[in-house]
C-alpha cells in the first residue's frame, strides 16, 4: 500500500446522498453511511446553496430529490469513514457556491475533520501520496474556485473562441441530442457544471483561500480538446473526470494516452445522465484503461454494481485495489485496442 494513490484502483461511489432514483427521492446521510460501511473510499456530494442562501444543502441540483444538510453528511463521514477500512476516505464535491458559502464550507469541514483532514503543504501536489501515508485521513478534491480557473480560461478564448469550442466538440463527440438536454442537464454536464452556470455574473466571484486550501487532489477539465485534457504534468497530479459515454468514445482514438495519463493522475468515470434510475455501467472499460475511480450509484441495482461489489472484496475489503504492474509501466505503455494472443497455460 506504500505506492501512489494513482497506482489503485479506488472504490468509488456517485452521487453518494441519493436514497433511490437520480430525479426525485430523497438525499440523505443514510446512502453515506451504509456506503462507507461497504468500504467504499470516494464519496460524492453535491453542494448547493440552501433555500434562503445563507447554508449549504447536499442535493442533485435541477431535479426534484429533497436536500440534506451538508453538514449532516460531513459528520456522518467522520463518524464511520473508517468502520470497514482504515485508508482514506476521498470526498469529491461538486460545487455550486458563492464565495462566502464556500468560506462557510472551510469552516464546516475544518471544524468537523479538524487533524484528520490531509491538507498538503503547496498548492498542487507533485505527486499524490500512498493509501500507507494517509491511513485515518480524509481528503478533498474538487475544481479550484472559479476566478482561478477564469483567468486562464478568458485568455485562451480571446485568442479563438471558435476553436476552442470547435475542437472539443471534435474531441469529445456529442454528448446526447439536444432533446435531453435540459432535462438531464446537471447530470450530463456534471463535471462541466460552472461552465452551464447562469447563477449571476461571473465577475462577482471573489476568491475563498480558506476554502481553496482545502483541496488536496485539484480536479478540472482544461480547456481545448482531448489531447490537452490527458496532457500529463510532471510538476503536478490532478484530477480529470468523463462520462461513461466520453470514455467509450476518447478509448477508440486515445486508449494509450489515457492508460498513461492514470500512471501518474486521476480518471474518474461517471455514469451517464439519462441513467435517472441510478443503474450502472460495464465497470471493464474504465479499470482496463487505469480509472482508478469509476463511481458507481451504490444505491442501485443489477450485474455491474455486484461486479463492483465483487472485485473490492479483494485485498481485504479495504477499498483499494493494486492495479496490474501492465497498466503501471511508463517504458511500455499498454495499448486496450491491441488484440493479445490468449494465454492457455495458466500457471
Amino acid at each position: 500500500m506504500n505506492a501512489p494513490l494513482s497506482h489503485y484502483f479506488i472504490h468509488t461511489g456517485h452521487n453518494s446522498y441519493l436514497t433511490g432514483n437520480q430525479l426525485s427521492s430523497d438525499c440523505s446521510d443514510v446512502p453515506i453511511i451504509n456506503a462507507l460501511k461497504r468500504g467504499v473510499r470516494v464519496i460524492e456530494l453535491d453542494i448547493w446553496p440552501n433555500s434562503t442562501k445563507d447554508n449549504v444543502d447536499v442535493l442533485h441540483g435541477r431535479t426534484l430529490t429533497t436536500p440534506v444538510e451538508l453538514i449532516k453528511c460531513l459528520r456522518s463521514i467522520k463518524e464511520y469513514a473508517f468502520v470497514a477500512s482504515e485508508y482514506p476516505v476521498v470526498i469529491t464535491l461538486e460545487d455550486h457556491l458563492t464565495p462566502d458559502l464556500q468560506a462557510k464550507v472551510a469552516e464546516m469541514v475544518t471544524q468537523t475533520f479538524g487533524d484528520i483532514l490531509f491538507s498538503p503543504d503547496s498548492e498542487c501536489l507533485k505527486e499524490l501520496p500512498s493509501p500507507e501515508s494517509l491511513k485515518g485521513r480524509i481528503i478533498i478534491s474538487t475544481k479550484p474556485p472559479k476566478e482561478y480557473l477564469e483567468a486562464k480560461e478568458v485568455k485562451e478564448n480571446e485568442n479563438d473562441p471558435e476553436r476552442v469550442k470547435a475542437s472539443d466538440e471534435e474531441a469529445w463527440g456529442k454528448e446526447v441530442p439536444d432533446l435531453l438536454k435540459d432535462d438531464y442537464k446537471n447530470d450530463l454536464g456534471e463535471e462541466d457544471e460552472e461552465d452551464l452556470d447562469d447563477d449571476g455574473d461571473k465577475s462577482q466571484h471573489a476568491l475563498a483561500p480558506e476554502y481553496k486550501r482545502l483541496i488536496a487532489i485539484h480536479a478540472g477539465k482544461p480547456k481545448g480538446g482531448l489531447e490537452e485534457c490527458l496532457r500529463v504534468d510532471p510538476d503536478k497530479v490532478r484530477r480529470l473526470s468523463m462520462s461513461e459515454q466520453q470514455l467509450e468514445k476518447a478509448a477508440i482514438t486515445h486508449g494509450k494516452e489515457i492508460v498513461r495519463f492514470t500512471q501518474r493522475n486521476i480518471l474518474r468515470v461517471y455514469p451517464r445522465g439519462t441513467r435517472v434510475d441510478s443503474s450502472n455501467y460495464n465497470p471493464l472499460i474504465g479499470w482496463m484503461h487505469g480509472a482508478q475511480m469509476v463511481a458507481f450509484n451504490m444505491q442501485g441495482y443489477g450485474r455491474s454494481l455486484w461486479l463492483m461489489h465483487g472485485m473490492f472484496k479483494a485485498n481485504g475489503g479495504c477499498g483499494y485495489l493494486k492495479k496490474p504492474d501492465f497498466l503501471l509501466n511508463p517504458n511500455k505503455v499498454f495499448d486496450p485496442n491491441v488484440k493479445l494472443p490468449v494465454k492457455k497455460i495458466l500457471k
